[in-house]
C-alpha cells in the first residue's frame, strides 16, 4: 500500500466523524426548536448525580423509569463546562458522534473498509440518526454501545491468543453496559449472541469448546458489569413499571383479544412503525420524527438498504450477515410490542445497522468493477456527499418549521423560562398555560430557582394567597392580557416572538 493510500483510508473515516460532529453540536442551543421536557429531566437528573455521586443504576419516576447510565457523563460535562441547553444536548450528540466512529469500526471488522466507509457516511446525516443525536434524549447511548459492543466482538473472533481472550472480556463488559443505557437494548442481545451460534455450529469438537470458552469469558464479564442493575431488578419492582405502562400485552385490548386479533393488531403496528420510517406520515409526538414528508430513512438510503436485504439474504452463511438479518428480524419489536408514540425511539438501535446494509450493494459494485476508476469513484463520493447535504438542508431548514416540531419541541415554555430567569429570586410569577403546567419540566429546568405560582384552570390553579409579581400568559391565556391589566393597574408587559408568533405575554407589576 502506497503512503497517499495509506494516508487516503486514515483520513476518510475521521473526516466523516469530523463532519458528524460538526452536524451534531453545531446550534444546539436552538435547534431542535426548544428544550423538551425529557431532555429537561436529562439535565435535572444530571445536577442531582453531580451534588450527591451515585444516584443508582435506575432513575424512577423520571420518564416513568429509565437507566441512569448517560446521566453520568452529562454530570461529568456539567462539572466542568456550563450548564446549558448546548451542554446537555452536547452529551448525548456524543454518544451520537461515537455511533458513526463505531459503525465505521464495527463495518470494517465485519465486511471490510468499503462497507465501513459507505455506512459511516450514510449515517452522518441520516434524518433519524441525526435528529436524536441532536436531542439530550438518552436513548442515544444505546446504538454506540451496540456498535461499539460488535466491533469488540468481531475483532475478538479475528485475534487469537491473550489478545483473543481481552477483546471477548472488552466485549462481554461493553454489552454489560448496555443495559444502563437504554430499555430496550435488551433487544439487541440476539444479534450479539448470533457470532457465537455461528462459530459453534461450524466448529467441531475442541474448536466447540473454544467457542464456548469464549462465550462463557463475555457473558461472565457481561453479568459483572450489570450486577448493579441485576440487582436493582430484583429488589425494586417499579423497575418494570415503564415496561407494564408502554406495553401492548397488558392493555386491556390485547388481553381480551383472540391470538388472530392480536396478530392482526401487531401486523398493523408493524405497517405503521415502518410507512414512518421509509415514507413518512405516521408523526410521532414523543420526538417529532416522521412528518408528512420526512421519513426516517432519506430515499438513496432506502433503496440501498433494500438491495442490502437480498445480498445479506444471498449471504446468509456469513456471520456478519446473519448480525444484520438477526437485527431486522428483532429490533423492530421495540415498536410492535409497545403502544402509542415513542416506536421510533425504541427501534432506534436499527439505524446504523441499515446504513450497513445500505452499504453492501456498493461494496459489491466496487468488488465486480476490480476497483473502480477515479471517475466512479468521484461519482460515489458525490452521491453519497449530495444525499447528505439533501438530509441537512431538510434538516435544520424547513423541518423545524413544521407544524410538529414545532408542537413537540416547546419553544414557547423556552422563552417564558428563560425570562423569568432573567428575575430576582423573591419575584412571585403567576403562570397560565393551557398546555403546559407550572411544574413542567422545561420550565424547572431553565428556571430552578423561580418562584412559580399554577395559576391554570387547566392544572388546578392554586389558591393566590400570594400576590403576583409577574404573570407569565402562554397559548390561549394571550388573549387575556386585559383582565390582569385591570386587576392589577400601573404594569407593563414584555414579551416575545418567532416570526408574526407571541410565544409569551409577561405583565410584570411595579416593585413594592
Amino acid at each position: 500500500m502506497t503512503p497517499r493510500r495509506r494516508w487516503l483510508l486514515t483520513a476518510l473515516p475521521l473526516a466523516i466523524v469530523a463532519i458528524a460532529a460538526l452536524l451534531r453540536l453545531w446550534h444546539l442551543e436552538t435547534i431542535p426548536l426548544g428544550l423538551h421536557g425529557d431532555e429537561a429531566i436529562t439535565g435535572m437528573d444530571a445536577q442531582r448525580a453531580l451534588h450527591e455521586g451515585w444516584i443508582g443504576p435506575y432513575l424512577y419516576p423520571s420518564a416513568l423509569g429509565q437507566p441512569a447510565g448517560p446521566v453520568y457523563l452529562t454530570a461529568l460535562l456539567f462539572k466542568w463546562l456550563p450548564q446549558t441547553t448546548a451542554t446537555l444536548r452536547g452529551s448525548m450528540a456524543l454518544f451520537g458522534v461515537a455511533t458513526v466512529g463505531f459503525t465505521y469500526l464495527a463495518a470494517r471488522a465485519m465486511f471490510g473498509r468499503a462497507v465501513a466507509l459507505v455506512a459511516a457516511a450514510l449515517l452522518v446525516a441520516l434524518p433519524w440518526h441525526l435528529h436524536l443525536s441532536r436531542t439530550a434524549f438518552m436513548v442515544n447511548a444505546w446504538p454506540a454501545v451496540q456498535m461499539a459492543a460488535l466491533w469488540l466482538l468481531f475483532v475478538a473472533r479475528a485475534r487469537g491468543g491473550s489478545a483473543r481472550r481481552g477483546f471477548f472480556a472488552a466485549f462481554g463488559a461493553v454489552s454489560g453496559l448496555g443495559i444502563y443505557g437504554y430499555n430496550a437494548f435488551v433487544l439487541s442481545l440476539p444479534l450479539l449472541a448470533t457470532p457465537f451460534i455461528y462459530d459453534w455450529v461450524g466448529a467441531r469438537g475442541v474448536q466447540r469448546r473454544a467457542v464456548l470458552t469464549a462465550a462463557g469469558l463475555a457473558a461472565l464479564t457481561a453479568l459483572l458489569v450489570a450486577l448493579p442493575m441485576l440487582d436493582y431488578m430484583r429488589t425494586h419492582e417499579e423497575y418494570f413499571w415503564h415496561q407494564e405502562e408502554v406495553g401492548v400485552v397488558h392493555t386491556t385490548a390485547w388481553q381480551e383479544a383472540d391470538w388472530p386479533t392480536r396478530a392482526r393488531s401487531l401486523a398493523a403496528r408493524g405497517a405503521e412503525w415502518g410507512r414512518g420510517v421509509v415514507l413518512g406520515g405516521r408523526r410521532d409526538d414523543g420526538d417529532g420524527l416522521a412528518d408528512t414528508g420526512y421519513p426516517l430513512l432519506d430515499p438513496l438510503t432506502s433503496l440501498l438498504a433494500l438491495a442490502g436485504v437480498a445480498l445479506a439474504l444471498r449471504g446468509w452463511r456469513i456471520p456478519a450477515c446473519g448480525v444484520l438479518l438477526v437485527a431486522l428480524l428483532t429490533l423492530p419489536w421495540g415498536a410492535l410490542l409497545t403502544i402509542e408514540d415513542g416506536l421510533y425511539r425504541r427501534t432506534y438501535g436499527l439505524a446504523p445497522l441499515l446504513c450497513m446494509l445500505a452499504a453492501l450493494p456498493v461494496a459489491a459494485l466496487w468488488s465486480r468493477a476490480r476497483g473502480m476508476t477515479a471517475a466512479a469513484c468521484a461519482a460515489l463520493a458525490l452521491l453519497l456527499v449530495g444525499a447528505a447535504a439533501r438530509n441537512a438542508y431538510r434538516y435544520f431548514g424547513p423541518l423545524q418549521d413544521t407544524e410538529q416540531m414545532r408542537y413537540v419541541f416547546p419553544y414557547q415554555v423556552d422563552a417564558a423560562a428563560r425570562f423569568i430567569a432573567t428575575l430576582p429570586h423573591d419575584r412571585v410569577v403567576y403562570w397560565l398555560s393551557e398546555r403546559w403546567p407550572a411544574k413542567y419540566e422545561t420550565r424547572r429546568w431553565l428556571a430552578p430557582e423561580a418562584t412559580v405560582v399554577e395559576q391554570s384552570a387547566e392544572f388546578g390553579a392554586a389558591p393566590a394567597d400570594v400576590e403576583p409579581s409577574v404573570v407569565m400568559l402562554l397559548g390561549a391565556y394571550l388573549a387575556r392580557a386585559d383582565e390582569w391589566e385591570r386587576r392589577y393597574p400601573g404594569g407593563h408587559w414584555v414579551s416575545a416572538q418567532r416570526d408574526d408568533e407571541v410565544l409569551f405575554r409577561a405583565y410584570v407589576l411595579p416593585e413594592q
